[in-house]
């Protein structure tokens, strides 16, 4: 009887957490009143999660009804509503903070109104009106964050301009500005890439750009290390960049809500653009245009998310726009000099050479932890990342930042050439033509030149190419370009190793050069045996003519009923033949070369094309080969079976196209790339423009 009635208690307890937190999160404020109404008011403030959530804090945290929170509220006794104040979750959050993260303004508004205007028999003597706003207002979570710090954390901008004015009211603003471990508002709201928020912030008070964390890093630095947040570092597919350029940068909602600049600077954009750039410009952030794209995005997600991720990578250069013109921190290393200077070493000592060979292991690691080591600018971390926006602006701003040198004494070029950065080290020698003629004589604080760093591959993570032979040919054409920018001298340096750039692009592209090996001889084996395959079937064919032979002559029968038709079969099936025995030769004379590494520069990507290409043309030709011949046995007469057969006959190069064309495309390239460059060297120099 006493275990049946302990099952029952259980029963009406798990009833009573189930049902508030069911109808809670539905915003059932009806529900919710019926539940209560017959319930002590301490049942009220009894926790319903793990989380010690109460009925408040759920309700607080649903979009779907505001009715729910102004229930609960009114239902909790006058000379109560100040516990509210204290009631926490397992987090240290307030009612308020999980409003605050919802950015419903109405029910913040309601929930500090109907606080601050409690008037318990204990508190109303010791404490004004006034006093419990700023209790209210500036109560913490366990991380130390006020309910205005948790609304810029979740983006909810409308959110932070209300519980802004209300501190402003009181006068405690400042006080909301950091948490416990010295993240700042901004930092969080730009961690969280909230940039619309992080704009207005900054707008309200442009001292927030100076602040910093623990670890000294300002806005700037956090931002140059977000990659995503910017469109130079976000790789798209074709239809994908297409559909991003036709959507606006902005939307209605940014400009109501004052987070991008005024007009004079969108002025200054539209000049530096030529008169058709100007036009399209104009019609894709025009009115007409966003009201069609937003209902698009309204009822396709993959169209929202393109949306939205523009709308981020513009209110994210708007953001950098601001900090470049307030943050301190750009010059401040511009004291700064490196350790190594620049005179060159063409031999080390042998004492020298000795040690490093006896303390390889200790010395590789230190020279390795000091490379690993993070840029301590925001331009250098940029450069590290690829943000060319963050960059550009920065150089704009600041022409003279292209000579900082980071705490390695490494410049812009040392870092991007370093991170295979190709789009930063392009930007630099485009726009900073006289400095770059300084900056490639830069050694740094282990003896590296520019070119060291293009043999190390610390940072190198595959590269852009999909095999190993295509990466390792991105790698020594990457090597290749950067050799011409420095002084011949300069290329046999000896840094502190002991090792020129060359012979430390050997011994890092060691094992790379074994996997582009093997995979060129597994690919070639496997595609001639494909090409023997085909070679044997186009050959069989032309001894079995379709139809058949003369008895007397021994024409084929349908040579001369079926005339062109059956020419097309012959050609056909010639031209099969040809392509596969080519590509046959092709890639055994690939399997039989010596597969060195300069190999892999030029001569293998170009004959793997070559053979690529007749492999694909003697499967197509084999395929118009067989439809050929279905077309002279069996005669069809109704169009769907015509159509059929043409269908059947291209899905194999359909398929085979498919899913080779981007291998074949790189290979292409790579072959088209390398007879350029043999047409350069033998056309005479006024046919070539020169690299400068």
């Amino acid at each position: 009887m006493e275990k049946e009635i302990a099952i029952e208690r259980e029963m009406e307890r798990v009833e009573d957490i189930g049902l508030p937190y069911g109808k809670a999160l539905k915003g059932d404020a009806h529900g919710l009143r019926r539940f209560y109404q017959d319930k002590p008011a301490d049942a009220l403030f009894d926790p319903i999660t793990a989380y010690k959530d109460t009925v408040f804090h759920i309700a607080a945290q649903c979009k779907g009804s505001k009715e729910a929170l102004r229930v609960l509220i009114r239902m909790v006794p006058q000379t109560r509503r100040l516990e509210l104040l204290k009631m926490k979750n397992i987090q240290g959050n307030t009612i308020l903070h999980e409003v605050a993260s919802t950015g419903n303004v109405e029910d913040a508004d309601s929930l500090i109104t109907k606080l601050s205007s409690s008037k318990g028999p204990t508190v109303a003597d010791e404490l004004e009106t006034g006093e419990i706003r700023k209790q209210i207002l500036g109560v913490r979570n366990n991380l130390g964050e006020t309910p205005l710090f948790r609304a810029a954390e979740f983006g909810k901008t409308e959110m932070v301009k209300y519980l802004v004015q209300q501190a402003e009211e009181i006068g405690n603003l400042h006080d909301h500005y950091r948490r416990d471990d010295g993240v700042t508002i901004l930092h969080s709201a730009v961690i969280g890439q909230h940039f619309g928020t992080a704009i207005w912030l900054l707008n309200k008070d442009t001292q927030l750009a100076t602040y910093k964390d623990r670890n000294g890093k300002t806005i700037l630095h956090l931002l140059a290390k977000m990659p995503t947040a910017f469109k130079s570092t976000t790789h798209m597919i074709r239809l994908k960049e297409f559909i991003y350029s036709c959507f606006p940068s902005y939307s209605d909602d940014d400009n109501e809500a004052g987070l991008l600049f005024s007009s004079q600077n969108t002025d200054l954009e539209n000049d530096k653009l030529s008169k058709i750039q100007h036009l399209l410009k104009r019609y894709v952030d025009s009115k007409m245009n966003q009201t069609i794209c937003k209902c698009l995005a309204e009822g396709w997600v993959t169209l929202r998310d393109i949306w939205t991720s523009k709308k981020t990578h513009t209110l994210a250069v708007k953001l950098v726009e601001k900090l470049v013109t307030m943050d301190a921190s750009l010059c401040a290393a511009l004291a700064h000099k490196p350790e190594q200077d620049s005179t060159i070493c063409l031999e080390r000592e042998v004492k020298e050479e000795a040690e490093t060979k006896t303390e390889e292991g200790s010395t590789n690691l230190a020279l390795s932890e000091r490379r690993s080591k993070s840029p301590d600018t925001p331009l250098l971390i940029a450069a590290s990342t690829g943000i060319m926006e963050i960059v550009r602006l920065i150089l704009e701003r600041y022409p003279q930042a292209v000579e900082l040198v980071n705490q390695n004494g490494q410049n812009i070029l040392h870092v991007s050439i370093l991170h295979r950065q190709f789009n930063i080290y392009e930007l630099v020698k485009k726009e900073k033509k006289e400095e770059v003629k300084r900056l490639v004589l830069g050694i740094d604080n282990d003896g590296y030149t520019i070119l060291h760093h293009a043999a190390v591959t610390t940072y190198y993570h595959g590269g852009s190419k999909p095999t190993p032979a295509l990466q390792l040919q991105e790698e020594l054409t990457w090597f290749k370009n950067v050799e011409k920018r420095i002084p011949h001298p300069y290329t046999m340096h000896r840094n502190k190793e002991n090792y020129t750039a060359k012979e430390l692009f050997d011994k890092e592209h060691v094992e790379q050069l074994k996997l582009a090996q093997e995979w060129v001889k597994n690919t070639c084996q496997s595609s001639s045996t494909v090409a023997v395959l085909i070679a044997g079937v186009v050959f069989a064919a032309a001894y079995t003519a379709p139809g058949g032979f003369h008895a007397q002559s021994g024409r084929p029968v349908l040579l001369t009923t079926e005339k062109p038709l059956y020419s097309f079969f012959t050609v056909m099936d010639i031209a099969g033949l040809a392509s596969s025995l080519t590509a046959v030769v092709v890639f055994l004379s690939i399997l039989t070369s010596s597969l060195e590494q300069q190999q892999f520069a030029r001569t293998i990507p170009r004959n793997m094309s070559i053979g690529f290409t007749s492999l694909f043309f003697s499967v197509t030709a084999t395929m118009l080969t067989f439809t050929a011949t279905i077309f002279l046995v069996v005669q069809l007469q109704k169009k769907w079976t015509t159509s059929l057969t043409y269908a059947a006959a291209l899905l194999p190069i359909c398929v085979f196209a498919l899913f080779q064309f981007r291998l074949y495309y790189q290979f292409f390239q790579a072959a088209v790339t390398s007879i350029l460059d043999f047409m350069k060297k033998i056309l005479p120099g006024s046919w070539t423009s020169s690299d400068d």
